[in-house]
């Protein structure tokens, strides 16, 4: 192959003697911060003291900076973090609401027991709030509903005070018939039954308007203004039954006044009787 290949050959090619350029000698491409003139290996002490350092650089990076207190503080927030750490702190137990130390007056179902918000039963004497719970009425009507009782008397310690519900007219206690009329005069309330008394014509002379007559129970429940409803934080807090819990411990009363939710956990409560066929 001919040097012509490679240009014209009117060109020459002209070629340095290395003795002669010693200006460029050394002439590198890598800068002076990469330089390395010391190839010599560490000395043991060196090595250790490197170790050392990279050690205590590491766990100040993991712990943090070493921030020590003055006068002492350090031990006291030792001993401060360790007295905290053996602090044991006790739930209350869902069940001591309604199971401890609960007021006669307490709801025999959920165990409610502010005044403002339970009934007595006047037949049974027993105590039912008019919060509904996990049923679909208040727990006073679902008593009397279901032990066929019909007449109660409010909380001494009530807005109202220890009142029996009952017609000023004639006397009647059925609540399931009480209504009230308010007076136009006077900033009360009339409690009359629905039939006979709302419906006298002699109403009208005593500033009555039978058309305002309304019953005490609505939706189930009494009304909020002569029985309050439990608050809903008050409810949950309150043992949640149900109501075939309800029917059952309605029948157990029916042989033993004192049974409670208690006796429903006894074996052979939740069982049915065996069906026998007669001849």
């Amino acid at each position: 192959m001919s040097v012509d290949a490679y240009g014209p050959s009117s060109q020459t090619l002209t070629f340095l003697d290395p003795e002669e350029g010693n200006d460029l000698l050394g002439a590198d491409t890598q800068g002076s911060d990469f330089e390395f003139t010391d190839f010599s290996l560490p000395s043991q002490t060196q090595a250790s003291q490197i170790e050392q350092t990279q050690s205590q650089s590491s766990r100040s990076q993991l712990n943090g900076p070493d921030l020590s207190l003055p006068n002492g503080l350090d031990r006291d927030v030792c001993s401060a973090t360790q007295s905290l750490g053996e602090l044991t702190f006790q739930e209350e137990e869902e069940d001591q609401y309604y199971t401890k130390d609960l007021p006669e007056h307490a709801c025999k179902y959920c165990g409610i027991h502010d005044p403002s918000c339970v009934v007595q039963c006047n037949i049974c004497k027993k105590w039912f709030c008019n919060g509904r719970g996990n049923t679909s009425g208040s727990h006073i009507i679902n008593h009397l509903v279901r032990a066929k009782h019909k007449e109660v008397t409010l909380h001494k310690d009530g807005p109202l005070g220890e009142t029996v519900l009952e017609c000023y007219s004639c006397g009647c206690r059925n609540v399931f018939v009480l209504g009230f009329i308010p007076a136009k005069a006077d900033s009360v309330v009339v409690l009359l039954c629905r039939q006979p008394c709302a419906a006298q014509s002699s109403l009208k002379d005593m500033n009555w308007d039978p058309d305002q007559w309304k019953p005490l129970i609505s939706d189930r429940s009494f009304l909020a203004w002569l029985v309050k409803v439990p608050q809903e934080q008050e409810q949950l807090r309150a043992r949640q039954v149900t109501a075939p819990q309800i029917n059952k411990l309605e029948e157990l009363w029916k042989d033993n006044v004192d049974a409670s939710f208690e006796d429903l956990e006894k074996p052979g409560v939740d069982e049915e009787p065996q069906q026998v066929l007669l001849r």
